[in-house]
């Protein structure tokens, strides 16, 4: 007796797509001697349970960024004669071509073999690409897997068969790049062309043809202009607001071409500039620590930080001068509105460096009471923390050291705390944060209250319907679907005075199931229950009873109605009238095609139940098949493996569903082979 296949699955946390992934590998073990092997990288207590439904063979991994040593890992335990690996966010659309294979002995012929992996570009499943991976092959002693992303299993030897079989795999789907086209000025030169011909050329006039040809992006021209233009007023005696003009926009020029490296050479040079003015300085610190950041010239550019705050706190010490030297586009004020954005560059140039001193300085010199600069980085400043987690500790410690009450330094604050273990200081500091919290942090504030038990009270009862919506769209996409559950669990007692949020985050989560997820089709008619009550539930606080009694009528939401015909359509399905139900489905599709994925999955739930009707095993049927698997436990314990194996190869059709057997039958190939 001997093991045919095994069946290698890596698992992570993607319950979403996990529960169809096994379902669709529940024929191969029902069909073949085979067994199935899961590796589990994940953390959540429901993933392992559901694969546990499958499989007793759970091997825990502890991730280490190596594909094939996780891999390796259900390899190396494997015992059947061929091999087959893969995905938890992928799974069979049919496996009978692959049961035929091994049934018929055609496998004898073979040492390897492809299928089809089929990539789709949309969750709605209509755009894909197919492409043959070669995932099953002969098992040998020298099998291993080789390279740590991109993994290789070698050797994969020939011959090769080739199955039509294929899994779908919605893993690749990404937002499309948007085109972004050029808004092409028409500007007319000929004029500009005509006075060089005619006049005494000077650096007026090679400024404004920089400044057109720049327009159209004609920028060998632009340079060329701007630097004869910078050659005639450095001939001056008197500095002027044009010359500083042309020193900076003659680098920004060059960058224009594509050349950073060029540019920024040219700007250290014009720095070095006796006639550069301090304004000039100020307003070239930025660009050229623009520069360093494209070029990931870290310790270049914080110089030009420090420089900018050298000069920025100059000028500041003689607004006179500030004034004096304003021109053009080149000002004092204009510099000034860039500093929170040059600061955070200068976060990135010292935690890249390593100089977590001149982090701390630079923190402090961040506008945070400038509401107007603040607003354009606070993303930025997130990213800044996310890049950099390892330094955490010292981030959050930099942060409450500030003096600030900004809403954002007391959020860090508060996760200092909480780190800490402070949890009076980090309730504090959160009740600030929570007082004067913009759009977009709310769904920070209530992840942490809610994981410490905070009172939300403060932040609901300045949040609109609208904000809240948005908060839960957040919610929804951040939080893991595993997480879900628990997070609302926790979250309803505050939730207790405010029905109406209870229920639109409700529905969120739910709707991230239903298009985000792969639910199994026997848990897709109860997800849809629970979405359409909540809905329903929604409309029942915000419209009078005689309105809702048309669900036809102009007034309602479209979800609404979406719900109540969903209704209506899951009630045929219980009564098992499914033909019924593919006109309402339609319906429903037009109303609100935010769900067409959910009503796709729904659509294809009922063909199968159409192709295939349940058949209803009596409960005499049930009681015969617990007896059996009593007796198998008792040939089981007397190590009775061939007469074992086949008790459960004759009951295995009587009970098709029944997971326990699948389970004990891969026990018995294990133990008696």
């Amino acid at each position: 007796m001997k093991i045919q296949l095994t069946i290698s699955l890596l698992v992570s946390d993607r319950i979403e797509t996990l529960g169809r992934c096994l379902s669709s590998l529940k024929p191969l073990l029902r069909e073949l001697d085979s067994e199935l092997i899961v590796v589990y990288t994940g953390k959540e207590p429901e993933t392992r349970k559901l694969a546990e439904q499958y499989t007793s063979h759970i091997i825990p991994f502890t991730w280490c960024n190596d594909f094939s040593k996780a891999r390796n890992a259900g390899l190396n335990e494997a015992k059947g004669e061929w091999f087959l690996y893969l995905d938890d966010d992928e799974w069979f659309e049919d496996t009978e071509e692959l049961i035929q294979f091994f049934k018929s002995g055609e496998y004898r012929q073979y040492q390897s073999a492809d299928y089809i992996q089929r990539n789709y570009l949309d969750w709605e499943g209509i755009s894909y690409s197919d492409a043959y991976v070669g995932r099953m092959c002969r098992r040998f002693q020298e099998t291993r897997f080789v390279y740590p992303i991109h993994e290789n299993l070698k050797p994969f030897p020939e011959p090769c068969k080739r199955f039509q079989a294929f899994v779908h795999h919605f893993g690749y789907i990404g937002k499309k790049d948007e085109e972004v086209q050029e808004k092409k000025s028409d500007r007319n030169l000929s004029l500009l062309i005509e006075r060089l011909e005619t006049e005494t050329p000077s650096a007026h006039l090679y400024a404004q043809l920089a400044q057109e040809y720049a327009a159209i992006r004609k920028y060998d021209a632009a340079v060329r202009y701007c630097r004869e233009g910078l050659e005639l007023a450095l001939k001056e005696d008197r500095r002027d607001s044009l010359e500083m003009w042309l020193q900076l926009e003659l680098p920004r020029l060059i960058s224009g071409n594509g050349d950073l490296k060029g540019a920024l050479e040219e700007g250290e040079s014009i720095l070095s500039s006796l006639r550069l003015e301090e304004v000039g300085e100020l307003n070239l610190a930025v660009m050229l620590a623009g520069f360093c950041w494209d070029l990931k010239e870290y310790e270049r550019g914080l110089k030009y930080v420090l420089l900018y705050r050298k000069r920025l706190k100059y000028l500041r010490r003689h607004p006179e001068k500030a004034d004096a030297q304003n021109g053009i586009t080149v000002t004092f004020a204009g510099a000034e509105r860039q500093a929170a954005e040059l600061y955070i560059k200068g976060l990135f140039f010292a935690s890249e460096t390593g100089d977590y001193e001149i982090t701390e300085k630079i923190l402090s010199w961040i506008p945070w009471e400038d509401r107007v600069q603040m607003s354009a980085v606070y993303r930025s400043l997130e990213e800044w923390k996310r890049q950099y987690k390892a330094k955490a500790e010292e981030i959050l410690g930099s942060y409450s050291r500030l003096t600030s009450d900004n809403f954002y330094v007391s959020l860090q604050k508060a996760y200092d705390a909480e780190r800490q273990g402070w949890m009076p200081e980090a309730e504090r500091f959160w009740e600030l944060c929570a007082k004067e919290c913009p759009e977009g942090f709310q769904e920070q504030l209530i992840r942490m209250a809610v994981k410490n038990g905070f009172s939300l009270k403060v932040l609901l009862e300045k949040m609109s319907p609208e904000a809240w919506d948005c908060c839960t769209q957040m919610l929804a996409e951040q939080l893991e679907l595993p997480e879900q559950a628990g997070f609302y669990k926790r979250i309803l007692p505050e939730l207790s005075e405010y029905p109406l949020f209870r229920e639109r985050l409700n529905q969120c989560f739910l709707e991230r199931r239903l298009t985000r997820g792969m639910p199994e089709p026997s848990h897709l008619a109860a997800l849809f229950s629970d979405y359409c009550e909540s809905v329903i539930a929604d409309a029942k606080m915000l419209y009078r009873g005689e309105v809702l009694e048309d669900p036809d009528s102009y007034l309602l939401p479209v979800k609404y109605k979406f719900a109540i015909i969903i209704k209506d359509a899951l009630q045929l399905i219980e009564a098992g009238k499914f033909a019924e139900c593919v006109p309402l489905l339609t319906k429903a599709l037009h109303i609100y095609p935010q769900m067409s994925v959910a009503v796709s999955h729904l659509t294809r739930y009922l063909n199968e139940r159409i192709k295939n009707p349940p058949q209803t095993v009596s409960e005499e049927f049930h009681a015969l098949g617990g007896q059996v698997k009593q007796m198998l436990a008792g040939l089981m314990g007397g190590g009775q493996w061939e007469e074992a194996y086949g008790v459960t190869v004759r009951l295995m059709p009587l009970l098709p569903e029944d997971m326990e057997i699948l389970r004990l039958k891969q026990k018995i190939l294990r133990s008696g082979s």
